[in-house]
């Protein structure tokens, strides 16, 4: 049951990490794969709500080419002491597709050049409405970036 007591809290995806993007001689039957994190920030101390679970997904593309995609777990967003909390983790894959070596060559040299690659991750979400957000993949140790989904 939902309880949702104020305002909407900002969502925000974080990108943890990927698998098969960096290792040019990666096995090919290896899937890529999207470690997303969906953080909510700003969550009002008494804010109580769910989303996802059923059919909800989120997918991950790149300049207009889609990647992997992946299922939304159902989640909890409850505010307390912290102003932020984990909503939830997502793993968006590519069932059965390779990525093309002359795309990931754009991603890395993207990354090598502008410090960061940038991806674009949206999906409906159960209960949410459908998100729109930025996912960034840093060269080392950068800053994480602050992109707030929009959510319709």
């Amino acid at each position: 049951m939902d309880m949702d007591m104020g305002p909407p809290p900002n969502l925000v995806i974080r990108l943890e990490g990927v698998e098969g993007l960096d290792d040019p001689g990666a096995s090919p039957s290896e899937p890529l794969a999207f470690h997303l994190a969906v953080d909510a920030r700003g969550v009002p101390q008494h804010y109580h709500a769910c989303g996802g679970g059923g059919t909800s997904m989120l997918r991950v593309s790149y300049h207009g080419m889609i990647l992997a995609w992946g299922h939304v777990p159902w989640f909890w967003i409850r505010g307390g002491r912290s102003s932020n909390s984990l909503a939830t983790t997502v793993i968006a894959k590519a069932e059965g597709a390779v990525l093309r070596e002359d795309v990931r060559g754009l991603v890395l040299s993207e990354k090598h050049v502008w410090g960061k690659a940038e991806f674009d991750v949206e999906g409906e979400v159960a209960r949410l409405g459908y998100l729109r957000c930025k996912a960034f993949l840093f060269e080392g140790k950068a800053e994480e970036a602050k992109a707030t989904c929009q959510v319709q």
